[in-house]
């Protein structure tokens, strides 16, 4: 079954327009956790690690002068919902690329409705996704805690090899290849507290 709670990025620049969203949108029941993108570089790299099942942006961001491909132009993939946050009268084509369109005096049930409708319509698909088994889950909070190969074979009593087999189809179900990227996916799927990690 697909998880109905959903995590959204907010690319805002603005510190304070930034946080009065992630507040907001944090306190609706459909969403579990809202991740801040606060700079346009590398935003897909970005997308790429947190995984969010919806992206909020400001059209304006990207200039006065865009009015083309949004996805294309940050190079997001075609199953993640973008969403324009518009703050002011704006000509529509700034937003015409995008999949849906909050407004900044939308009322809370508005914007409930329009999340529900973009992050809704993929929950078949999301249910077909691998899941990490629980010993996978055990094994990649041994790598988010910065325990070597050996260390975490001796630690599961397992064979290194298998350990490397199971670092193999963890970085292959969650598309993650980095341990950085790991300890980012195993905080926001609570596996991990951020006290426990050794930076």
């Amino acid at each position: 079954m697909a998880n109905l709670s959903k995590v959204l990025a907010v690319a805002e620049t603005s510190y304070i327009i930034r946080k009065g969203l992630v507040y907001t949108l944090s306190q609706l029941p459909i969403v579990s956790k809202v991740v801040e993108l606060k700079e346009l570089e590398d935003i897909n790299y970005q997308l790429g690690i947190l995984k969010p099942d919806a992206v909020l942006i400001n059209p304006m961001l990207l200039g006065h002068s865009h009015k083309g491909d949004v996805r294309q132009h940050l190079n997001i993939e075609k199953h993640i919902p973008l969403i324009a946050l518009v703050y002011n009268m704006i000509d529509e084509r700034f937003y015409q690329s995008y999949d849906a369109v909050i407004r900044i005096n939308d009322s809370e049930s508005k914007i409930e409705e329009v999340l529900s409708t973009c992050l809704n319509k993929d929950v078949s698909k999301a249910s077909d996704q691998e899941e990490l088994s629980d010993r996978e889950k055990e094994i990649l909070i041994s790598i988010v805690k910065g325990m070597s190969n050996k260390e975490i074979a001796e630690h599961h009593n397992i064979s290194i090899h298998t350990v490397i087999t199971h670092r193999r189809n963890i970085g292959r179900k969650l598309e993650i290849h980095s341990v950085s990227g790991l300890t980012i996916y195993a905080i926001l799927n609570k596996l991990v507290d951020i006290k426990d990690i050794q930076l």
